[in-house]
């Protein structure tokens, strides 16, 4: 009876003959995309993934051990597991005496799972004694060419030892050139912040292939009242003569890219904008300081409101940008940049072309 009415399952018991014999050959899946918090079950606390609270974390970390030693696995999860803090720990254990690749995929304009708005990531764990990492770009695509998508896979191989939580979505020669490069700069922003009131203002979310960062809180209201949105979020300078070099830098392409390669690419976070590598030189750079106050009056000329009408919170009216008529201003910036961080003519051109087909408006 209590057979029957607890269906009590045990891996080992199960399993018996493949256990015994060392495990699975092979391991496919797609694990539920929850928090702890979400479900009525318990997983084992025992695992080392229990501590990132994601259940698609601890599938992985299961499954693993119930590998043979020379069996493969390959699992879609969301993008978080090549992005996060919490997910370092899960990189770890993929790439331990593995070979390991990477494939990322965007959710815009076209997505993997119609009803799934999330960014994803396949990846496939192969049995390997020396072990190498290989990744993708954070691919997009539109309906049309859905069908080619896992045709046209392109590879790169990533640093396999990294002191940062994130392996880096990359997919050309030429961009491993410059996140080496990049890593090469020891002076991130953290360096420059302080309690002051020279502030930075941006949007942690939205900003779908653009990010605003500004020297002044953009306008909103609510019901005719002046107020600030919930999205957004500022940080402090030492100084204010920085404030406006500051902005132009985290306004570039080159931002845009490094964002794009080492977040979720949904949200920005403190320690996103914190440990972005810039060179003390570019900071006091006459030029920046020019396009900086530039670029910010042309967001301005070509900013609008943007009213919407809310059940719970009203009449709201938000000022939004139209960045990419500010495109020629930002692609001087990384001309400009490109010489502190000492990038070829060809890094600087991939740069100023970098996801333009989809940030101009001309992929949707």
């Amino acid at each position: 009876d209590w057979l029957s009415t607890h269906k009590p399952f045990h891996w080992f018991i199960a399993f018996y003959g493949i256990l015994k014999n060392g495990g699975f050959d092979v391991i496919v899946g797609n694990p539920p995309y929850l928090e702890l918090r979400e479900v009525n079950y318990m997983p084992p606390a025992n695992l080392i993934s229990y501590q990132t609270r994601a259940i698609h974390a601890m599938c992985i970390d299961r499954s693993l051990q119930l590998l043979s030693q020379h069996g493969c696995i390959s699992m879609i999860v969301p993008l978080a597991l090549v992005s996060t803090q919490r997910m370092q720990i899960i990189q770890t254990l993929l790439e331990k005496s593995h070979n390991v690749w990477y494939a990322n995929y965007s959710w815009r304009p076209g997505k993997l799972f119609d009803t799934v708005n999330l960014l994803l990531t396949i990846f496939v764990a192969a049995p390997s004694r020396q072990g190498k990492t290989f990744s993708t770009n954070c691919q997009k695509w539109t309906s049309d060419n859905r069908d080619l998508l896992m045709y046209s896979v392109d590879y790169a191989e990533v640093p396999r030892h990294r002191t940062v939580p994130w392996a880096p979505k990359l997919g050309t020669r030429v961009e491993n050139g410059l996140l080496e490069k990049c890593l090469k700069i020891k002076t991130v922003l953290r360096l420059f912040m302080a309690q002051s009131n020279h502030k930075v203002y941006y949007r942690r979310t939205g900003g779908l292939y653009w990010k605003v960062f500004t020297d002044f809180s953009p306008a909103f209201r609510v019901n005719g009242k002046l107020g600030n949105s919930s999205s957004e979020s500022s940080f402090s300078l030492e100084t204010s003569e920085i404030l406006k070099p500051v902005v132009a830098i985290l306004s570039s392409n080159l931002f845009w890219w490094w964002y794009t390669i080492t977040t979720n690419c949904r949200s920005l976070t403190p320690y996103d904008l914190q440990n972005f590598p810039i060179p003390k030189s570019a900071l006091y750079a006459p030029q920046l300081v020019e396009l900086g106050g530039m670029y910010l009056e042309d967001l301005q000329r070509n900013s609008r409101m943007q009213v919407r009408i809310q059940k719970t919170t009203g009449r709201t009216e938000t000022q939004q940008f139209k960045i990419q008529k500010s495109k020629h201003i930002i692609d001087d910036i990384d001309c400009v940049l490109a010489k502190h961080y000492g990038f070829t003519d060809e890094e600087l051109d991939f740069i100023l072309n970098y996801d333009i087909k989809y940030r101009m408006g001309l992929g949707n």
